[in-house]
């Protein structure tokens, strides 16, 4: 027989309903019961006092992925688990990535089934084309059936116009988001910064903002053409926004998911050329930085994403041009985007929107909100409580963190999921 628990005298944020003050709730059967300051606290075989933390749904990431193949696959997806509750996250999505490209439709319904008897709701992606090679189209319709959410490509953007148009096409028969990286291939092959006084100083392989632009309008026609849903995967410039506004002025399913590190750093943390801060979208500019934050509270960012990359040590240490792009991103991100609030660059319902409701709605999901009859997911915050970041002592330690050293002011007291309590330390 499931525990019924209340949680009482915290601050509920709720991003879908927009609510943002005292109250607490009831949790039946994994269930969300009731919901305010007057619980039935009688049905209640255990009470947690919050003490004013913060009780908002728990996080969910859109694009994550394993570590690399080192141990046995349960060994690695244990550890992202484990990174995943410590972190505040409920659900997390499998992202096709060039040592993971989760092309296969053989044993993918499988997969699904062994993912979903974590305690984290673990889902899977699919890669869009055979290899992540952009040549061939992947068995995307089997693979959804076997439980991908939505078909990726990747960090290498579509270069072949016709199969973009296929695969859009493809991916609309199945109601299916394709996510693509929105880069022109010619203009980013092999960058690996941003085309800048600084790329330029350094002499690395960079990249203009305007390939961004360029991808996006074009994919934008051709989802227009075919009728398919697009997401623009990891958005990093102002130039690529001002694109995507001018694109949602026309009658498409669009959506565009930013990740954590281009909200927080920029191009200045990489000006050493420490391989901890090589990322896929490379860092970009202040300016940049500051659109996107703008574009979070606008409302025109659908989710944030940890982008999540464990890479080990010998990777990430090649030369900054060579070294594989990535960092561990799943136990920081709530805390980096706590910091941008305490910085008043985000009010904490627009921060924790893109966490929460945002990524839920875009793949129907019934979690990443405080609503009665809603799965109870939720996560205990004290928003103030300072740490530093210790990659060492994190869950998925086999790895590098661009924010290692950094000081953060809030952290994860709980992680609940279905009413049990998967953190608490």
């Amino acid at each position: 027989m499931s525990t019924t628990r209340a949680i009482i005298n915290a601050r509920l944020v709720d991003p879908a309903s927009g609510q943002d003050g005292p109250g607490g709730v009831l949790i039946e059967g994994g269930i969300i019961a009731q919901i305010g300051t007057e619980l039935d606290l009688d049905a209640a075989d255990e009470i947690i006092d919050a003490r004013g933390c913060i009780l908002a749904p728990a996080l969910i990431d859109l694009r994550c992925a394993k570590e690399p193949a080192l141990t046995p696959d349960g060994e690695t997806v244990d550890t992202l688990c484990a990174a995943a509750m410590s972190g505040g996250f409920g659900t997390i999505v499998l992202a096709p990535n060039a040592r993971s490209p989760l092309d296969k439709a053989d044993g993918f319904a499988g997969m699904s089934r062994g993912l979903a008897q974590r305690g984290v709701r673990m889902l899977s992606a699919c890669g869009a084309t055979q290899g992540l090679a952009g040549e061939q189209m992947a068995e995307i319709g089997l693979m959804v059936r076997g439980g991908a959410v939505y078909a990726g490509c990747g960090d290498r953007p579509i270069r072949d116009t016709r199969l973009m148009r296929r695969l859009l096409s493809y991916t609309s028969q199945f109601d299916v988001w394709l996510s693509c990286r929105p880069a022109d291939s010619d203009l980013s092959a092999d960058a690996v910064a941003l085309e800048s006084d600084w790329s330029a100083r350094v002499g690395i392989p960079s990249e203009p903002a305007v390939s961004e632009r360029i991808a996006i309008e074009r994919d934008a026609a051709l989802a227009e053409l075919s009728g398919g849903k697009l997401m623009i995967d990891r958005l990093s410039t102002a130039a690529g926004l001002d694109a995507l506004r001018h694109v949602r002025g026309r009658d498409l399913e669009i959506a565009a998911t930013v990740a954590i590190a281009h909200l927080t750093l920029n191009e200045v943390d990489a000006g050493g050329l420490d391989s901890a801060f090589r990322m896929d979208p490379p860092l970009r500019s202040e300016a940049d930085r500051m659109a996107l934050v703008e574009a979070v509270t606008s409302g025109e960012i659908d989710a944030v994403i940890s982008d999540h990359r464990p890479t080990p040590f010998d990777d990430k240490g090649e030369p900054f041009a060579l070294a594989i792009a990535g960092t561990l991103s799943l136990e920081t991100l709530l805390g980096a985007m706590l910091g941008l609030v305490h910085d008043d660059e985000l009010s904490l319902l627009d921060a924790l929107r893109v966490l929460t409701s945002g990524p839920a709605d875009l793949l129907g999901l019934p979690q990443g909100r405080v609503a009665v009859g809603a799965p109870a997911d939720l996560i205990l915050i004290d928003g103030d409580k300072p740490w530093v970041c210790q990659p060492d002592g994190f869950a998925s330690a086999r790895g590098n963190s661009a924010w290692s050293g950094r000081r953060f002011q809030g952290r994860v007291l709980q992680t609940i999921v279905a009413g049990d309590t998967l953190y608490n330390p």
